[in-house]
């Protein structure tokens, strides 16, 4: 295949290492449940400041 797409958070470099190394790897973040950028959640009842949603004071 000339092009592979897989949605994973989890540790998949490992498993495809033999196919791609890390410099052919694209991470894209689409949406969904997840995400690598934590200020696109909603966050409730969480104690304000804490890192790395919030800036260093």
């Amino acid at each position: 295949a000339r092009v592979v797409v897989l949605k994973s958070r989890g540790h998949f470099r490992a498993g495809f290492a033999e196919f791609a190394p890390n410099e052919r790897i694209l991470e894209v973040d689409a949406p969904g449940l997840t995400s690598p950028v934590l200020s696109r959640f909603a966050w409730k009842r969480l104690p304000r400041p804490v890192f790395p949603i919030d800036p260093n004071p």
